[in-house]
């Protein structure tokens, strides 16, 4: 089947296309593969929650979070899944702010801020988002002074080159 204009044919299709990237990943066997390769030491048992374009918005007036596959875990991790074709130079800043929106949902009213659950927030990039050659980047928070202690909010970024 040949498209024109903009619109790719299947052939041309990769994750990289919106629809390809959400319904793979819609499937619950192959985002719990992906989770437990890119998290090996931890135990992911199972997915409870599974959404594309999942929306959280916070305030009036505020800009909203759309996660392009967001993921809940049977421990009640939260996991957001995204795909960056275009290099925007704003990595840091999105991750903060998927982050924040993570965050958003893990807390309640009643529940005590030690007890958030853990969230992740993983991009799938087209292109080197550092510029340092790597493949992956785990990206945390560290107290300057001590980098070897463990700094635990619980919350990490992980950006992937792909292509």
């Amino acid at each position: 089947m040949e498209q024109t204009g903009s619109r790719k044919s299947w052939e041309e299709a990769s994750l990289t296309d919106d629809f390809i990237f959400s319904k793979t990943f819609l499937d619950p066997k192959i985002t719990l593969e992906l989770l437990r390769r890119i998290f090996p030491t931890m135990t992911i048992k199972g997915i409870k929650i599974l959404n594309s374009q999942q929306e959280i918005k916070t305030t009036h007036g505020a800009k909203s979070s759309r996660f392009d596959i967001y993921v809940k875990d049977y421990d009640n991790r939260h996991y957001d899944l995204e795909i960056q074709v275009e290099n925007n130079h704003n990595l840091p800043q999105r991750a903060r702010f998927y982050q924040s929106s993570l965050a958003t949902a893990a807390y309640t009213k009643v529940k005590n801020y030690i007890k958030a659950n853990k969230s992740f927030v993983i991009f799938f990039c087209c292109f080197d988002p550092f510029g340092l050659g790597e493949q992956r980047y785990d990206v945390k928070w560290i107290i300057e002074n001590y980098p070897n202690y463990t700094y635990q909010d619980h919350e990490k970024s992980v950006f992937f080159r792909y292509y």
